[in-house]
């Protein structure tokens, strides 16, 4: 029966998408339906229960950040930075796309939180690439690839995760295994993201002067107004980072903890209202990208159910049960790990392969390949928009354009989780 239940998982997820995109309705709305199904005929939660499986953290970064950066949109804020910068950049534009990866990349080395970067300068690159007439989806692969900075060993996501698995495995191995993730993660995010530069034209970008000719840039009185909040924004998102660092102190301790980018979005957008930077009315109907926040949403309430239905406990009893061979223990935790990182945040599979890891580690498996391989799998197919870090990437892209995206990013996850799967396949994690 419990293999039915993870059956009945996986065709839930596949009709959510494939159906999805078939009938042209959104695929979060399937998906919501199916965890309602669920909930009251098999996993018992019930109605409420259901509904409790609602990621009110995900809508309100996704909501909020949009919302703020949507008065930039309306009022022609983005455009005029971004033919600011083609502008102003005339050396050697091609370099200018590459900054999307190399700001965040090098602020992640910094120790400042990846996803507030990534949530910041998505609207920006997605104006940027748009106007550049390059595919949108690079704006997404530039900014996703970043998140192999996260894993330095001086930062906070190292000394976590290798504690959190220390006690499972023994430090050393926890350690050794990070400290080859972000080897890895390094090698295969930044090869990626130059490939993906290269085929996609990144390169190509026109100078200024073909791009806008002898156009002059005029900035309004709302967008001076707009740029001015955005400015406030970043300093105090940043600054109180940087200071921290160098000389902690109680003050920019509490401005790093508290003033995170969810409520810097919020006070900028009773900035944007009162200073009349846009219609507000219009930013909530034109600018939010609702469908994109159903689908997440959505997605993440039928991940929800993954627990209860117990895939987990399946999944657990497979690679305990012993009927694995050793050598294809690796690979199957990078393939299993990469397809549910398809639909959810790496946070929620992880506890699954710490629990798993002290027995893996008795038939002769590496510590420290499981930690490469798990992480690794995860990491190649977050790019998704139905997990969190691809939505996050995907935050910006207007509306018109969303739904290709979406789509071109779910195929390069499933494209790089297939890479990594074979790479450890190849004894590269071992």
């Amino acid at each position: 029966m419990t293999y039915v239940k993870l059956i009945l998982f996986i065709v839930a997820i596949l009709i959510s998408v494939l159906g999805g995109k078939k009938l042209k309705i959104n695929a979060g709305l399937i998906a919501i339906g199916f965890a309602f199904i669920f909930g009251v005929t098999i996993t018992g939660l019930g109605v409420n229960g259901v509904v409790n499986l609602f990621s009110a953290r995900l809508f309100v970064n996704m909501f909020l950040v949009t919302f703020f950066f949507g008065y930039a949109t309306a009022n022609g804020t983005m455009l005029s930075i971004t033919k600011y910068l083609f502008k102003n950049f005339k050396g050697a534009p091609w370099l200018l796309p590459l900054l999307f990866f190399a700001i965040p990349f090098l602020m992640a080395f910094a120790g400042a939180s990846t996803d507030s970067i990534i949530l910041f300068l998505t609207p920006i690159a997605f104006a940027f690439i748009i106007e550049a007439k390059l595919p949108p989806v690079l704006a997404s692969i530039l900014l996703w690839a970043t998140c192999a900075g996260s894993w330095a060993p001086w930062l906070t996501n190292y000394a976590t995760f290798s504690s959190w698995f220390g006690e499972s495995i023994g430090m050393e191995a926890a350690e050794a295994g990070f400290t080859k993730l972000f080897i890895v993660a390094c090698v295969i995010n930044i090869s990626f993201m130059l490939i993906s530069y290269i085929v996609l034209g990144g390169w190509k970008v026109k100078t200024s002067m073909e791009i806008l000719g002898d156009e002059k840039i005029e900035i309004t009185k709302e967008q001076k107004k707009t740029m001015y909040i955005i400015l406030a924004v970043i300093a105090v998102l940043i600054i109180p980072t940087l200071i921290q660092l160098i000389l902690p102190n109680p003050v920019t301790g509490w401005m790093k903890a508290n003033l995170t980018i969810q409520v810097l979005s919020a006070l900028g957008i009773i900035a944007m209202h009162l200073t009349k930077a846009a219609d507000t009315n219009d930013v909530i109907k034109n600018q939010i990208p609702w469908g994109l926040i159903i689908m997440v949403c959505g997605m993440a309430m039928l991940m929800g159910e993954a627990g209860n239905l117990g895939v987990t406990e399946t999944i657990s009893a497979l690679l305990e049960s012993g009927s694995l061979p050793a050598s294809a223990i690796i690979p199957f935790i990078a393939a299993v790990c990469g397809f549910l990182s398809l639909f959810v945040s790496g946070g929620v599979i992880t506890p699954l392969i710490i629990a798993l890891a002290p027995a893996l580690v008795s038939y002769g498996v590496s510590g420290a390949a499981i930690i490469v391989a798990s992480q690794m799998g995860m990491i190649a197919t977050s790019i998704s928009p139905y997990s969190m870090g691809g939505a996050i990437c995907i935050t910006g892209c207007p509306e018109k354009y969303s739904s290709k995206v979406g789509n071109q990013q779910l195929m390069l996850a499933i494209m790089m989780g297939v890479i990594v799967t074979l790479l450890a396949v190849f004894g590269v994690f071992n």
